[in-house]
């Protein structure tokens, strides 16, 4: 047996072959495919093709190792004596019904064949068992296998040679004894007759021959296995087909030379027939003149010797003068003498078992009564009767057919190669033909399975690629036969089957993503102010997940009576993923803090427990600190976090604070942080952030850039934290001009010294029945709070044409008013008020609208746009955010 890399472990006498992992099924097609090689072989005398030059030697060589040495190859050496043994048996039985030459019907015996074949099959295996039993590969492959096969081809000559000298020493024939006693009579039979360069060339070609069966079958199979369960329904069927085609093409090929052979015997025999009659009609007037003549010398007395003399002339023995039957021979006989002959092979004079073997042939009154052809030696050479002048290349196999007449027999023999004369010419056209309409049948036949089986399937493939890639709309349409349209109508169903579960399954997630994204916001704290009794400072905050539920978060909380604590963080994943490690890490950062620790030191402390968990290899960066809002003292730490700005002042500059104080949680266990101290001084405005601000891309790709995100806060250099938050968001929007947002957009802002903003909101329908209660609720905060009347009248202006806009536009597509809520934020330092409306109608965004052009006639002038105009140049800000299904308009107006 061989193990996985295919070097025999079992010894040789457990090598199978290179079939031996195939199935039953397929060792049994291998062998049955090659018997009826072997079989048609034999039956077109391919199994012993005869060479020889001049008659100086004669050799044959044995086609029928090829297919014995692809078994003994792929199947062992168990098969190979029994595939040996059965074509040895069909070599037999067909040199007794219908020998081709004179080797086969003299030389073929149940030694030669069945026994030969049989040793050769099992010694092949044994050869390619060694060749093999270390795995050779490539040229050194190739080169063990031929040196086996040379091995056995120069066995399997000498067996044929000895089988030869057997049957010569022991035939009868005189031909056969003739070649015998002259070999052995010569310096040796080794050097008589050629006979050693004949078994030069047989083992040559025999070895090549062999050499070529073993690499060409070895190549195919390796290729075979390399590309099994790569290749096509075509190639496959295609190689199938072709096999099939092969064997067809050689059992017609054999059948049509049986069948051949045989209506060339039957020719020959009816010839020989017509011939013979007319002899036989010649004969009988030569023996009525005898006997007239006899009859007339009768009165005169004479004695026997003297009517034998004048006899003599009557023409009996002239019968055949002037007779010409080419290379056939006429032999008349006497009793058993031969009376005349048409060749001088058969001498007057020599008796029937001097001339022919008749344990074969049969006596002339067996040939006379059986009335058919019997096979015969047939010389060729006019040798005057001396049998010791004829040799191999002088004889060839014969065909004889004899007819009594009275006490004389007609004996008619013809050489194979007249008898045969048309066969090769009638089995080549059988053989042409055979092969252009097996050739067609096959092209028709591929064509016809691409046509009807391996389009349709390339076809349902392809649609099943769509499929399988997400295109749950694409529908496999063959139905061109009901396999297909039996197999496409359940694909679609599947198909159909399949959107009804992922419809299902993505309500399923979209309701569990909403509960989650609740879960979420209600853990991230979204009330603003949050401590309105505290009038040191004024916080606001926002998160706006890539996906439903995000990785980023934010928090603030009171520590103790005077210090509060912050943070923001980005989780290295999105998603539930994300998420989950978010709450993990917002909880251990806020405990340890809300303990009194020193932020490097709870810092520490919750990155230990994050890695000590982190199985799925997560990170967080974090900024976090705590604020003294009585004194200002900001006590801060930066692990791996994006670098947060400082404005100093009421409209002052912005500052990077670019301190590195340690790496991000959830890595390392033995990180080791530090912190950083700065006063905060009234009007002072710290800006945290995460990378889905800066890193914003737009539609080219580009980034929004910490230039870009400089750039904005100088200008808003005066905002207080919602405006600030607010716009920010805004900006970094309409940047992305409806790119997909690729991260978490989380920002968060802390004033100090200024109190925190009122805030108020109110929830109606939208319609503009309401616009009074809303402009109420705006207008009585700006008059509590002392509103210039110029700028009150601008606020009041920019809230109509707004609420206007929701209630004519927003849910123009649905039936029944939407709701829109309108809120207010006010600030001191300076007085401001931020007004938001929010509405879940279709997507609008007013910011972004062109403004109005001057017409130049009253036709020309366009509906629609001065509002929105007067709006943005009457407002000091004015910004639009998409909130995931809500549009959200903000404008804010100071004094």
């Amino acid at each position: 047996m061989e193990n996985e890399q295919g070097v025999i472990t079992g010894g040789i006498r457990d090598w199978k072959g290179l079939l031996r992992d195939k199935s039953p099924k397929v060792k049994m097609q291998v062998f049955v495919a090659l018997l009826v090689l072997s079989t048609a072989m034999t039956f077109t005398q391919y199994g012993f093709i005869g060479i020889g030059a001049n008659g100086d030697y004669l050799c044959y060589v044995l086609g029928l190792l090829g297919p014995l040495t692809a078994v003994a190859l792929l199947l062992g050496k168990g098969s190979g004596a029994l595939f040996g043994a059965i074509s040895g048996a069909v070599l037999y039985i067909h040199a007794h019904l219908q020998p081709l030459d004179l080797f086969e019907h003299s030389f073929v015996s149940s030694l030669s064949s069945v026994v030969l074949y049989g040793c050769m099959g099992f010694l092949l295996g044994v050869a390619f068992a060694l060749a093999l039993r270390k795995n050779p590969t490539g040229v050194r492959r190739a080169a063990y296998l031929a040196i086996a096969c040379a091995g056995m081809s120069v066995i399997v000559t000498f067996a044929f040679f000895s089988n030869g000298v057997l049957a010569i020493s022991t035939s009868s024939a005189p031909v056969f004894r003739s070649a015998f006693d002259q070999a052995t009579a010569s310096a040796g039979l080794m050097q008589a007759a050629g006979v050693m360069r004949g078994l030069e060339i047989q083992v040559l070609f025999d070895a090549v021959l062999m050499a070529c069966v073993c690499v060409a079958t070895d190549v195919i199979l390796r290729w075979q296995q390399k590309t099994m369960g790569d290749a096509s329904v075509r190639i496959t069927f295609g190689g199938q087909l072709l096999t099939i085609t092969i064997l067809v093409f050689c059992i017609v090929q054999a059948v049509s030379f049986v069948v051949t052979t045989r209506n060339a015997e039957t020719q020959s025999l009816d010839k020989m027939r017509v011939e013979l009659q007319y002899l036989d009609g010649e004969l009988n007037n030569a023996i009525l003149h005898k006997e007239k003549i006899a009859d007339t010398l009768a009165p005169y007395h004479l004695n026997d010797e003297v009517i034998g003399e004048l006899t003599s002339s009557s023409g009996v023995e002239d019968i055949l003068e002037g007779y010409n039957l080419g290379d056939g021979t006429v032999i008349v006989f006497h009793g058993n003498t031969v009376l005349c002959s048409y060749n001088e092979a058969y001498p007057v004079g020599a008796s029937m078992d001097e001339l022919f073997d008749t344990r074969q042939t049969g006596t002339l009154e067996e040939l006379a009564e059986t009335g058919r052809l019997q096979e015969m030696i047939y010389s060729t050479k006019k040798t005057g009767g001396d049998v010791s002048r004829m040799n191999f290349s002088d004889v060839q196999l014969g065909y004889m057919y004899a007819r009594k007449s009275g006490d004389y027999y007609l004996l008619m023999a013809m050489p194979s190669s007249m008898v045969f004369a048309n066969r090769w010419a009638i089995v080549s056209w059988t053989s042409v033909m055979a092969f252009v309409l097996l050739v067609s049948m096959y092209v028709f036949a591929t064509r016809l399975l691409s046509k009807d089986v391996v389009s349709p399937i390339d076809r349902t493939n392809a649609s099943l690629a769509k499929i399988t890639s997400g295109n749950l709309d694409e529908v496999v349409g063959e139905n061109d036969s009901r396999e297909f349209s039996s197999l496409s109508a359940g694909i679609n169903e599947t198909v159909e089957a399949l959107k009804g579960l992922i419809a299902d399954a993505e309500r399923r997630n979209e309701n569990d993503l909403v509960i989650a994204k609740r879960i979420q916001e209600s853990a991230l704290p979204r009330t603003f102010p949050p401590f309105p009794e505290i009038g040191t400072f004024d916080i606001f905050a926002s998160m706006d997940a890539a996906k439903e539920v995000g990785g980023d978060f934010y928090d603030y909380f009171l520590i103790d009576d005077r210090t509060l604590g912050l943070l923001i963080a980005d989780v290295s994943g999105k998603g539930i993923p994300g998420a989950l490690f978010m709450m993990a890490a917002k909880a251990m950062i806020e405990n340890y803090l809300s303990t009194g620790m020193e932020p490097a030191e709870a810092i520490a402390s919750a990155n230990r427990r994050l890695c000590a968990n982190n199985d799925a290899g997560m990170f967080v960066t974090v900024w976090a600190a705590t604020l003294d809002w009585q004194t200002g003292r900001l006590t801060y730490v930066n692990a791996g976090h994006n670098f947060p700005l400082l404005r100093h002042g009421q409209g002052g500059s912005w500052e990077w604070l670019k301190e590195k104080c340690g790496l991000f949680l959830g890595t390392f266990e033995t990180a080791k942080y530090r912190q950083k101290t700065l006063t905060l001084k009234p009007g002072d405005e710290l800006v945290l952030y995460t990378d889905g601000v800066n890193e914003a891309f737009d539609p080219d790709e580009e980034e929004y850039g910490n230039d870009r995100l400089e750039a904005f806060l100088a200008a808003h250099a005066d905002v207080h934290p919602r405006e600030l938050v607010r716009s920010l968001r805004s900006d970094v929007a309409r940047w992305a001009d409806g790119a997909e947002q690729s991260d978490d957009v989380t920002i968060l802002a802390l004033e100090y010294g200024v109190a925190p903003e009122v805030t108020g909101s109110i929830t109606v329908p939208a319609t503009l029945e309401h616009l009074t209660e809303a402009m109420e609720f705006v207008t009585g905060e700006l008059e509590r709070r002392l509103c210039p009347v110029g700028a009150q009248n601008k606020v009041e202006i920019a809230l109509e044409e707004l609420f206007v806009n929701v209630c004519r536009y927003a849910y123009a597509d649905q039936e029944g008013p939407g709701e829109v809520t309108v809120s207010y934020a006010y600030g001191t330092k300076p007085s401001s008020i931020t007004v938001e409306l929010r509405d879940t109608g279709v997507p609008f965004d007013p910011v972004e609208m062109d403004d109005p052009t001057k017409p130049s006639s009253i036709q020309e002038a366009r509906i629609g746009g001065l509002g929105i105009l007067m709006v943005r140049r009457s407002m000091d800000d004015f910004a639009y955010i998409r909130d995931d299904d809500a549009n959200v308009v903000v404008f804010r107006k100071g004094w």
